[in-house]
């Protein structure tokens, strides 16, 4: 893939060109938008350039371009510029206009925010007596995080930055409201509440959403020994156990509220005029009244099984789960919220995981919740519960289309579909 990057000063004015132009930089395999570690590493490898993504400026197939400000090194023959004539220099600049109090504008996205990031940081580390070593390695970077991965003398450090309703201005006046936890605030009090059963920060900016967290280890999805998959769910089934009688507590650290009633108010809005079903064909819309009908009859026998509603990770697959030293935690928890537990394994089953299919790990997770009903019950609630995960993941998708913009609004609003889609087959 192509990445094209206009640089700028920290200043946000000058622009940096190299004898060929704006920096251009090849990452040989194919990567998110969002996920910016393979071309923020390519720049710096390829050119030396040491820059972070402010925002994507365009994304197509086998083709990106993002606006990123200078940290760190420049090669010697680059030079900095007050103007270039290139369309994507005027989309920067057209970015870098906005207001700071502009809809769908993270503060991530303009050049002096990290004049104010770096020195909490590296003050949140030397109070943690990790003090930072070298310059950060931008992850990922969009509409609704970014997060660095800090070199320390104890090992990385991951700082994060999100979309909460406190932070950022939704598209519109009327727009659905931001389904997003305060994620450094849930995993202060979670962990708390739960030691060692969720990561606990080693700092947070509640004002601001940022967090400290330690490098919690590599990811589930690379780990073979199904055992640890097994575990993994176990553990994940008893910490929402643990929060089974606690909806309002869980609400008070800034969960949101899904539970089945909100999913069965929602339908009429899920399933009718909106970005998401715009894109179906006529014969999937049709097929939407009917549809909904079918949800309303699985929320109500669902909920009838008896199972309890609790605590909800709502992002729950093997790349957001992390092992150290045989203990697996889940992680990116801003999608969390209070609903039916079981909706969590729509997301973690997946077809590029082949070991997250492995039946012991539906029968361990199971067997942790036979205390509320039958075992065959328990299989007929997550037979429910895959499709009402379906609709959860579109109520998410196309709420958060509203707070974000550009590529990252798209992506909202492709998943959303997608989403859909699955229900309607």
């Amino acid at each position: 893939m192509r990445v094209t990057a206009v640089v700028v000063g920290p200043d946000g004015e000058t622009l940096l060109v190299l004898p060929s132009g704006l920096p251009e930089v090849s990452v040989a395999d194919e990567f998110w938008f969002f996920d910016v570690d393979a071309p923020v590493r390519a720049l710096r490898e390829q050119l030396g350039i040491e820059a972070c993504v402010l925002t994507c400026l365009d994304d197509r197939p086998g083709k990106t371009a993002y606006l990123m400000v200078s940290i760190g090194s420049v090669p010697p023959e680059a030079r900095w510029v007050s103007s270039f004539d290139h369309p994507l220099v005027e989309a920067a600049r057209t970015h870098l206009a906005l207001p700071t109090d502009s809809p769908v504008t993270p503060a991530w996205t303009r050049p002096d925010w990290y004049a104010e990031a770096m020195p909490w940081i590296d003050e949140q580390l030397a109070a943690a007596g990790t003090p930072r070593t070298g310059v950060p390695d931008q992850v990922r970077s969009w509409g609704l995080s970014n997060v660095l991965r800090c070199p320390t003398t104890k090992g990385d450090v991951y700082f994060k930055a999100l979309a909460h309703s406190s932070t950022i201005r939704p598209a519109r006046a009327d727009a659905l409201p931001l389904l997003f936890a305060h994620e450094p605030l849930l995993l202060q009090r979670l962990s708390e509440a739960r030691p060692g059963e969720v990561p606990a920060p080693l700092a947070i900016d509640e004002e601001r959403a940022w967090m400290l967290l330690p490098d919690l280890g590599p990811a589930l999805a690379r780990e073979p020994d199904v055992s640890l998959w097994i575990d993994s769910l176990r553990g994940h089934a008893r910490l929402q156990r643990s929060f089974a009688d606690e909806a309002d507590r869980l609400l008070s650290f800034s969960c949101v509220d899904r539970r089945l009633t909100v999913l069965d108010r929602e339908l009429d809005r899920l399933f009718g005029p909106n970005p998401a079903t715009e894109r179906l064909e006529p014969a999937e819309r049709a097929k939407l009244p009917q549809r909904a009908d079918q949800l309303r009859e699985a929320i109500s026998e669902l909920a009838a099984i008896g199972v309890p509603e609790t605590l909800l990770h709502g992002d729950l697959h093997p790349r957001n789960l992390a092992v150290r030293d045989g203990k697996v935690l889940a992680f990116d928890w801003t999608d969390a919220a209070v609903s039916h537990p079981f909706l969590d394994l729509v997301t973690f089953v997946e077809k590029r995981s082949p070991i997250s299919t492995d039946p012991r790990l539906k029968d361990a997770y199971l067997a942790e919740w036979e205390t509320y009903a039958s075992p065959a019950s328990l299989c007929r609630a997550l037979e429910l519960a895959e499709e009402l995960g379906a609709l959860h993941q579109t109520m998410t998708s196309l709420h958060l289309s509203d707070h974000v913009s550009g590529p990252s609004a798209e992506a909202m609003v492709r998943g959303a579909t997608g989403w859909l889609r699955g229900l309607l087959t």
